[in-house]
């Protein structure tokens, strides 16, 4: 809004300014990031964010929070977090691990940066995932694959974030946008790639919060496209029972539920460089990184004595 506002002439302040001045540098950081990032994995693919940023009027900051970046395997994920770490000194800060529906472990990591200003903004993250959507990991699966057009993938990013939390005036300007572009003028390449990747109940709502605000036509085709669609959606949803969780990590990843890491310290070449590797430690399990090693867990709460442990196998030198 601020951007906006100085667009069309409006006087800043200094509170203003400043806010705008953090949110260009901000953008400016994770453009050079994602060069880097590019650089290291030439497969690497951009989603929502600076891809979407670049249908905004000119001279208008869409809000920058993190940088999303898709990969093919593993490989070139840990070539691109390798980079980002001695390049610009980021810091592993969350792993998750799942095995998704065609049998492969998916890997999810955010790399951070301190915030140049704590108070007022968040930290710098990079999310690297050999995922393309994650679902709930339940009745909606891990899905890997991303559409061939960018604008599909970003309005499929954007659909997805309702599965964590409801849609907000950011994900409507980001479909005008969308839409101002002629990105999604094929409805009908736009519905089956919502369809294909089980977003329709997701997309309907999305086109329905726009349209309500900002009618337009293909969003109203869109709509009475995804309708019966998405009905179909919730049914296969809610036809999915419940499945009990197990307790072990393998077994967790053995059955399809995500583990999760915590850092126990960034050091490298414990493992091989392009990939992960487990390695079942006294009390649990541990993973080596080439940009860290964790002890992988089930849950929130973590035995102080497993943690502990954790630290004394790898202080050993023990190796798979």
């Amino acid at each position: 809004m601020i951007s906006v506002a100085a667009r069309e002439g409006v006087p800043l302040g200094s509170g203003s300014s400043d806010e705008l001045a953090r949110a260009r540098a901000r953008a400016v950081r994770y453009a050079a990031f994602r060069a880097t990032a590019e650089a290291a994995a030439p497969h690497c693919r951009v989603v929502k964010g600076p891809s979407l940023a670049r249908h905004y009027p000119q001279g208008v900051l869409r809000p920058v929070g993190d940088l999303d970046l898709v990969l093919p395997d593993q490989a070139e994920l840990w070539a691109a977090a390798h980079a980002l770490a001695t390049e610009h000194g980021a810091e592993p800060h969350e792993l998750t691990l799942v095995t998704g529906p065609d049998g492969r472990l998916h890997v999810l990591l955010t790399l951070a940066w301190p915030s140049p200003d704590p108070l007022v903004e968040q930290e710098l993250r990079v999310e690297l995932s050999t995922a393309a959507f994650y679902g709930d990991l339940g009745a909606l699966p891990v899905r890997y694959a991303l559409p061939g057009p960018q604008g599909l993938a970003d309005l499929l990013s954007v659909a997805e974030e309702r599965v964590e939390r409801p849609f907000h005036a950011k994900d409507a300007v980001d479909v005008l946008m969308l839409l101002a572009a002629g990105e999604l003028d094929d409805t009908d390449a736009v519905t089956a790639a919502l369809d294909t990747l089980r977003l329709a109940p997701e997309g309907l709502e999305l086109a329905a919060l726009v349209h309500a605000v900002a009618p337009h036509p293909l969003l109203d085709a869109l709509a009475g496209r995804l309708r019966p669609l998405a009905a179909q959606e919730r049914a296969r949803r809610a036809a999915v029972p419940a499945r009990s969780e197990p307790a072990g990590i393998r077994a967790r990843l053995d059955a399809g539920f995500p583990v999760w890491g915590m850092l126990l310290d960034t050091c490298v070449g414990r493992g091989p460089a392009d990939r992960l590797e487990l390695v079942d430690g006294p009390r649990s399990t541990l993973v080596h990184t080439p940009v860290g090693s964790f002890l992988l867990v089930a849950g929130e709460l973590v035995d102080a004595a497993d943690h502990a442990a954790a630290l004394a196998f790898l202080d050993s030198g023990a190796r798979a």
